[in-house]
């Protein structure tokens, strides 16, 4: 087995993520749209970044259908149910420079509207007909200070108060409690998961190991059992458990790290048969081992709220703790001439006559899908691991493996 494999392996996968990635640039969730009738039609938007959501809508109305790409100037606004509400620039007393859809944050006495093309991004806030751009660093202090001079009780806070949305937020629900306490407010605020969330699950997985061995040499001793091996492919399986760190500030659900230590059981056999004359030789040897491995994973999903199948490749380092080695190993010669009756036999038990290295270090990548049954997840994924073994050997395993995440 090359040695180079595992570079191979992490260079086709980081391929893979470039490509699919780069394919995968719809995430179409529930909302609406309001046309320039003011009718509302429920349907599928395209979540996206802001700068993209700013320059257009990507709407449509069944997952089967074609999508229609709105633009500013087409419709009032969309907004994605209990999320981002988008309206177009033309609605808000200010002059963005060109076509736009501005993010309405809040709507009230004071409103907040924040926007963000390819260069900057900065929030526009409003209030009776007067709309200006907060600018900053500290620029945005005397602004506000300037456009809610009619309560002074507010000037400590604005001069406490950072360039964030939650800031701008408070300090717009504030205005309005103090002037306008019998009007309403209306935040559209997102809901979104915490930076990192935790799942757990448990996998069972099965497949075949390859076990190779060092070359022979025949002037070592004929009784040392690594002298002559040939192991042929051996079935193996696992039963593991897995943490899930959902790492949401990045994407969400979509990257994962995951630490999944598993039980692993294998057992290899070896027959092989020298002649050289006037001997016949013959080497068997039956060795099974259990193993606890820990691998620490990334896993990228090609996450959607709309699709309940759901593709993913994961890949990263492992190391494998050899918990037991058990087995024989029969060493015979005899005389090519002659009967059996006249070899040599000898045999040895292989778990005390073997060097049993305790740890092993590997690299393990896999695909699969997962699928949505509730809240819960059913994963089906193929994995390759390779690295040390035992027996001054490489390992390889090709896994089939099943899954169910809580």
């Amino acid at each position: 087995m090359n040695n180079l494999i595992p570079t191979r392996l992490i260079a086709l996968f980081l391929f893979l993520f470039i490509f699919l990635e780069a394919k995968a640039q719809s995430d179409f969730r529930p909302g609406y749209i309001i046309t320039q009738q003011n009718d509302t039609i429920q349907g599928l938007l395209n979540y996206r970044r802001d700068a993209a959501n700013a320059r257009s809508c990507i709407f449509k109305q069944e997952a089967d259908q074609q999508k229609v790409t709105y633009s500013p100037d087409q419709i009032k606004a969309y907004r994605f149910d209990e999320g981002k509400y988008y309206v177009s620039g033309t609605a808000v007393n200010f002059d963005f420079g060109s076509q736009t859809f501005v993010e309405c944050v809040l709507k009230g006495p004071v409103s907040l509207f924040y926007y963000k093309d390819d260069t900057k991004d900065y929030y526009v806030i409003s209030k009776d007909t007067v709309a200006i751009e907060l600018a900053k660093p500290q620029v945005y202090k005397r602004q506000l200070k300037f456009l809610l001079k009619d309560q002074p009780s507010l000037l400590s806070k604005i001069d406490k108060m950072a360039y964030s949305r939650k800031d701008l937020v408070a300090l717009a629900i504030a205005y309005q409690k103090l002037s306008a306490p019998s009007q309403t407010y209306v935040l559209f605020e997102e809901k979104t998961l915490p930076d990192i969330t935790t799942s757990f699950g448990v996998f069972a997985s099965a497949g075949i190991s390859n076990l190779s061995s060092p070359p022979y040499n025949m002037y070592i001793s004929d009784y040392d059992v690594v002298k002559s091996l040939d192991f042929s492919t051996s079935f193996t399986y696992e039963i593991g458990a897995v943490l899930n760190l959902h790492l949401n500030f990045i994407g969400e659900n979509k990257h994962v790290l995951q630490l999944a230590p598993s039980l692993n059981f294998v057992e290899y056999d070896s027959y092989t048969e020298r002649s050289i004359f006037p001997l016949l030789y013959t080497y068997k040897m039956n060795v099974k081992h259990t193993a606890l491995k820990v691998p620490v994973l990334y896993k990228y999903s090609f996450y959607s709220k709309e699709r309940s199948v759901l593709p993913f490749f994961k890949f990263g380092p492992g190391s494998a703790i050899y918990l037991s080695q058990k087995g024989t190993y029969t060493y015979r010669s005899a005389l090519l001439s002659e009967t059996s009756s006249q070899e040599i036999v000898y045999t040895q038990p292989v778990d005390t006559s073997i060097k049993f290295e305790r740890m092993k270090f590997y690299f393990t990548a896999g695909a699969g899908v997962d699928i949505k049954f509730g809240k819960k997840l059913v994963s089906v994924g193929a994995m390759y691991d390779y690295g040390f073994g035992q027996l001054e050997g490489q390992r390889s395993d090709v896994l089939l493996q099943v899954g169910l995440q809580f």
